[in-house]
């Protein structure tokens, strides 16, 4: 079903059409463009593409109308001021008085001022991000700065805290100045202006602050999360549990928005998004859920649920229900330390007079298994919880684990089950194990049509768009979705060789194509010794025999993949999951073995596969290829295939190439480059431990059949994104490799495709990281001769979507047809961009990829105004060319590799990266591991050895 409004499907604005086409007819693109740093870094949009049959397509974007010319921003800085203390000693330091607020905190400080701020000022318009960004419709005549505000100590209580809030500025937003710029694109004076990007980022985060502001300050029924994601925890909110590791986790569905700038007008991006978030409601229904109860230590499995289960409650917020001494309910807000354990008290109660105490040989206890101190009038006694609360309340209490409120300074605080409620809404940070990924994937996944209905009609109550408070600003966001003009690009035409080694054609359909009667186009080095064996990861795993082994062996053979088809028997033919790997390894390695098949049992989820691609990635240099048992063992000739493609590259051969090359590449004198960099998420780190790095992913073609690109990756610091001048380094060496494998000569040109870098940080691609690149560039070339580089960012993590707009020009999923491309409708003419589906989504909503030229010294010199169709021809063809798939891939493959480097280069690491026993933090030892063995053995450096 293809997606509408009443079956109507308007055109794209034609305004807006035809002010893309004078702007870039009046612009500096085209043949006339005249050689400059203006028309290199950040260059023009040559033209828009001409290439490909024409299609209409929804965006999942809305028009945003703006009416007030200039907004005032001021930021906020805020305080808490602390209780009065005794003098300091004679000698002591005396303090300031406050301490930063953060958090929900400072949201509850922020709301109350902006309560006092209108009760000054009854006209006051003011919206933030309930941090420290205030955006006014006029300038404050603010009483006293800094402003001072009482808060309820926490949620329901009596007792006030007070604050001080400083107020900074205003800045100017000159929304005027934006709109002018919208119509003409004019980059004015040259200079550091004239290639900033993005440009008016302060009008676009004021937009920003100004839409998400209703939704955030409605924080009962909408969770914020970040700056851009709203999930509805009220009647709406569409949430799944993940509680297949009896951890306390639940999916949730909402909404992301930003404003972004386009062509002529101010756009609104808006989709489904999904989050983690801390399983909601009584505890007592979610111990039952999970059938947990308070057990002994000598149940293995009840403390297997337990230890899950309790990881994930320290910092939840809860609501406490109790009764006051006169009888009165009431509810207060709190935050939980985790479950009541004897391990704590041994620890910390060592100090204290009269320390909980728990049965022998309980862990976790219940509230018959407990007891704390209470005074008396004959100075007290100890009770348990569960007489304390029947004596006092009247309470039966089940064998639910007692829950523990405390703080550091009054810890083991325990409460009841029965008493606490955990507040809605809380996202957290976790590593998912596979079988909550799948369930997570599962939710996650809808139909393309789906997916725009929700967010033409339930992201509009979720975002607040239609509520009053934005007329304020005179800020109105349109009710319909935007139609767009696509392109639909012809798929290329790939090659094999067939029966008699001669090139044969193959021609995709629906992005993909199957390898009937064809054998690889270039075999690699010839393996002449290999051998494998069944790696049982439980007791009672069927082992797979040697004749389906054999049966691989010839499949590669006929493949036309040079390999001995008989393996060398290994020592043993079946080890189990604790076996010396290293000891088998060695064997290999002693043994000359090129390539080694372990056949898992069972898929892997105990980090068996890290450590085999660490031991033969690196300890001893040999190709591993894991396969798992239940699809090997069924010689299905596809499963079959799929492996085969991958031993042959790793052997260092090619499995197709293109029949009509691209012209650049045709003359033999073209590299292309892919690198990413890949950042420890969702990692939370106990105190003292060291922050994990982050990893580079480099990879390279070595001549113009495009299938090899062998690869590199190493270290830098901890969520750092620009590559340091390790890049030159690495720039160096792949010359080197290029220039073996091409008589000699380095090339001419070199295309990058530079992965995953954020909008913001375009700029830095140019001011730190081209440099390295020029470096290694003047080191290998003579000074007469240097290469021309363009430079392209590639991203396929961000928010646009498509939708067909009729099934004429719909795939079998339901999604828009691979090979679609846009830009323009969404796009600034002043930037060159474009937006390409390439391949067929199966399910889901397909993701297009996003790529950005930063620099272009190659397509528009030689293509002139075609330099837009040449370019986004080369990247949708290359994504034909994804060596281990016999179809098209959503983004091109030097991108695609770069990224599969830096997985690998995960699993290298697996003290970093593997997630164990369902535990989403790092154990703090204070120091980070040792990087012995991390390195790519010398023998595997030049290959595709993370394929």
């Amino acid at each position: 079903m293809a997606f509408n409004y009443n079956g109507n499907v308007p055109e794209p604005d034609a305004a807006i059409t035809n002010l893309e086409n004078q702007i870039v007819a009046g612009g500096k693109g085209g043949d006339a463009a005249p050689p400059s740093d203006m028309l290199t870094q950040f260059p023009p949009r040559p033209a828009y593409g001409s290439n490909g049959r024409p299609v209409t397509l929804w965006a999942n974007y809305f028009k945003v109308n703006l009416k007030i010319g200039t907004f005032y921003k001021y930021t906020m800085n805020t305080k808490k001021v602390a209780a009065s203390k005794p003098e300091p000693k004679k000698g002591a330091k005396a303090g300031t008085g406050e301490k930063e607020v953060k958090g929900r905190e400072l949201l509850f400080v922020v709301k109350a001022v902006l309560a006092k701020l209108l009760e000054q000022d009854k006209t006051f318009v003011g919206a933030t991000e309930f941090k420290d960004a205030l955006v006014t419709l006029k300038q404050l005549n603010l009483a006293a700065n800094p402003m001072t505000v009482q808060v309820p100590r926490s949620e329901g209580s009596d007792e006030m805290d007070s604050y001080t809030v400083e107020f900074h500025g205003p800045s100017e937003i000159r929304v005027d100045d934006m709109k002018k710029y919208m119509t003409s694109m004019a980059d004015g004076p040259a200079g550091a202006e004239a290639i900033s990007f993005p440009r008016f980022p302060e009008v676009i985060d004021a937009i920003n602050i100004i839409l998400g502001h209703k939704p955030r300050s409605d924080h009962i029924k909408t969770a914020a999360v970040g700056s851009s994601r709203f999930f509805p925890f009220g009647d709406d909110k569409i949430i799944q549990a993940l509680t297949q590791n009896w951890r306390a986790l639940a999916a949730a569905r909402g909404y992301f928005q930003s404003a972004r700038l386009a062509t002529g007008r101010v756009l609104l991006n808006a989709n489904v998004t999904h989050g983690v978030f801390r399983v909601s409601g009584p505890v007592t229904q979610i111990f039952d859920g999970l059938e947990i109860k308070a057990a002994p230590k000598a149940d293995n499995f009840a403390m297997r649920k337990l230890r899950a289960f309790g990881k994930f409650l320290p910092k939840t917020r809860v609501w406490y229900n109790f009764k006051t001494a006169e009888g009165k309910t009431v509810r207060r807000g709190k935050a939980i330390r985790g479950l009541a354990n004897w391990s704590e008290v041994a620890k910390k109660g060592k100090t204290m007079a009269h320390p909980p105490k728990f049965d022998a040989n309980w862990e976790y206890g219940g509230p018959k298994n407990v007891q704390f101190w209470i005074d008396t009038d004959k100075g007290g006694r100890y009770v348990t919880v569960y007489d304390y609360f029947k004596q006092k309340y009247n309470l039966n209490l089940k064998d639910y684990p007692l829950l523990d409120l405390g703080t550091e300074q009054k810890p083991f605080t325990y409460v009841p089950a029965e008493m606490i409620e955990i507040q809605p809404g809380q996202v957290i940070k976790a590593s998912l194990s596979m079988d909550e990924t799948t369930a997570m994937l599962d939710f996650a996944c809808r139909s393309p049509y789906s997916n725009a209905l929700s967010i033409s009609t339930a992201s509009r109550q979720v975002l607040e768009l239609d509520d009053p408070s934005l007329d304020n600003f005179g800020v109105a966001v349109d009710r319909h979705l935007l139609t767009v003009q696509g392109r639909i690009l012809n798929a290329p035409t790939v090659v094999y060789l067939n029966n008699q080694r001669k090139t044969t054609d193959v021609r995709p359909l629906g992005g993909s194509w199957n390898m009937r009667s064809v054998k690889v186009y270039k075999p690699g080095t010839k393996i002449e010794r290999w051998t494998w064996v069944n790696l049982s990861l439980r007791p009672g795993a069927q082992p797979i025999g040697r004749d389906v082994v054999l049966a691989y062996g010839k499949f590669l053979a006929d493949m036309g993949i040079a390999i001995n088809k008989v393996p060398l028997d290994p020592p043993q033919e079946v080890i189990a999951h604790n076996a010396n790997l290293d000891g088998i390894f060695a064997w290999l390695q002693k043994t000359g073995i090129q390539l080694f098949v372990i056949i898992l049992s069972d898929k892997d989820t105990s980090g068996v596969y890290a450590r085999i691609k660490q031991l033969g990635d690196c300890t001893y240099g040999v190709h591993t290829s894991c396969v798992v048992a239940r699809q090997f063992g069924k010689a299905s000739p596809g499963y079959f295939a799929n492996v085969g493609l991958k031993v042959n590259l790793k052997a260092g051969g090619v499995n197709h190439k293109l029949k009509d090359e691209f012209s650049i590449l045709k003359e033999g004198k073209a590299m292309i480059v892919g690198y990413d960099v890949t950042h420890p998420t969702n990692m939370p780190l106990k105190k003292g431990a060291a922050e994990p790095p982050s990893l580079v992913g480099f990879v390279s073609s070595v001549d113009s059949d495009l299938g090899q690109w062998p690869a590199l990756s190493w270290e830098q610091t901890s969520r750092q994104e620009m590559l340091s001048d390790r890049l030159t380094d690495a720039f160096m060496l792949r010359l080197d490799t290029w220039s073996k494998n091409n008589k000699g000569q380095y090339p001419d040109n070199i295309i990058i495709y530079r992965d995953g870098v954020s909008e913001g940080q375009f700029s830095l691609v140019l001011s730190k990281e081209l440099p390295s690149i020029r470096e290694a560039c003047r080191k290998k070339y003579s000074p007469q001769f240097q290469p021309k580089i363009t430079l392209v960012v590639s991203v396929k993590r961000h928010q646009t979507r498509f939708y067909p707009s009729s099934t004429d020009e719909m795939s079998k999923s339901g999604n828009i047809v691979n090979g679609t491309i846009v830009d323009r409708g969404i796009t600034q003419t002043r930037y060159w961009d474009f937006f390409l589906t390439a391949h067929d989504a199966l399910q889901g909503t397909a993701r297009p990829a996003h790529y950005t030229v930063l620099l272009d010294e190659i397509f528009r010199p030689k293509f002139g105004t075609k330099a837009s169709d040449e370019l986004e021809r080369l990247t949708h063809e290359l994504c034909y060319l994804y060596g281990r798939a016999t179809k098209a891939v959503s983004i091109c493959p030097p991108a695609y590799y770069a990224d599969i480097v830096c997985e690998r280069a995960r699993a290298h690491r697996p003290e970093w990266f593997e997630l164990k026993d369902f535990d989403s933090q790092t154990e703090g030892t204070g120091g980070a591991p040792s990087t012995v063995g991390r390195q790519v053995h010398v023998n595997l450096r030049d290959s595709m050895y993370y394929i």
